[in-house]
Parts: C-alpha cells; sequence; structure tokens
C-alpha cells in the first residue's frame, strides 16, 4: 500500500491566482475542476484541496506525471475520483479544509 499526504494554505493559492491569473490555474487544473471550484461562492478552498490531492497523487504513484496528468472530479454524492492520463489507478482519495488549510490524503492499495 502507497499512502501520499499534502497540506497547504489557502491564502497561497488565492494569492498565486490573483498574482499570475488563469496562467496559473490551467497550469495546474482541468478545465472541468475549474468550472467546478468557480461554482462555489469561495472557489479557493475547492482549489487548494485539488491542489493538495494532486501532490499527493503525485507522491502515491512515483511516476513522472503533470499536475495536468490528473483530474478529480465528484461523484453525485460529492466523493471525489481519480482520473490520471496513461496510469490505470485505483487511488483512494479524501481532501478536507478548513478556514486556513486544505489537505488531501491519497491511498493506493
Amino acid at each position: 500500500m502507497e499512502i501520499g499526504i499534502d497540506i497547504e494554505e489557502i491564502e497561497r493559492i488565492k494569492k498565486a491566482h490573483k498574482k499570475w491569473g488563469d496562467r496559473f490555474l490551467k497550469r495546474i487544473f482541468t478545465k472541468k475542476e475549474i468550472e467546478y471550484c468557480f461554482r462555489k461562492k469561495n472557489p479557493y478552498p475547492s482549489l487548494c484541496g485539488r491542489f493538495c490531492s494532486k501532490e499527493a497523487i503525485i507522491k502515491v504513484l512515483d511516476a513522472k506525471i503533470t499536475f495536468l496528468d490528473i483530474e478529480i472530479l465528484n461523484t453525485k454524492s460529492g466523493k471525489p475520483e481519480v482520473f490520471v492520463k496513461k496510469h490505470k489507478t485505483n487511488i483512494s482519495l479524501s481532501i478536507s479544509h478548513s478556514r486556513r488549510y486544505a489537505t488531501a490524503v491519497a491511498i493506493k492499495p
């Protein structure tokens, strides 16, 4: 079993977006992820949670992949699902956030 975890300050993601705009978002997140996050009143906790998820998944896979190779989508019930280009994955993912931090844990059996 492989486990990856990451934690990040939500404000850091917000500042990066304010500084670099959509260029920052498009280097990290897929179109569907951006659309999902910006449907929320405050998109930054969700963006930060996905950023942490991608970091945790990269640690679990230990492969040469980029942020854009990974897509985190949600089921109708809200459960996050992991999709990785060119990789068959069976990764369980948990994302959480508070007012200041977001975190994610990825587990590959």
